[in-house]
C-alpha cells in the first residue's frame, strides 16, 4: 500500500473514530429532567476530551507533509 492510501485510511478510521465519540456523547444526554443518565457526566468530560485530542490528531496528520 503506498503511503499516501495509508495516510488517507488512517485520517478515514480517526475520523469515524471521532464521529462515533460524538454520536454517543449526543445520545448520552438526557433529553428531559426525568430521563436516565446513561453515561455520567465525568465519563462525558473525558469522551469530550478525546473527542478534542483526535480532532486535533486529524489536523497535524493533514497538515504533515509525507
Amino acid at each position: 500500500m503506498l503511503g499516501h492510501e495509508r495516510r488517507t485510511k488512517v485520517l478515514a478510521k480517526l475520523t469515524n473514530a471521532r464521529c462515533e465519540l460524538e454520536d454517543a456523547l449526543n445520545l448520552s444526554i438526557p433529553a428531559a429532567r426525568y430521563d436516565p443518565v446513561v453515561i455520567p457526566e465525568p465519563a462525558r468530560n473525558r469522551l469530550s476530551a478525546m473527542v478534542d485530542e483526535l480532532n486535533d490528531v486529524v489536523r497535524q496528520i493533514e497538515g504533515s507533509q509525507w
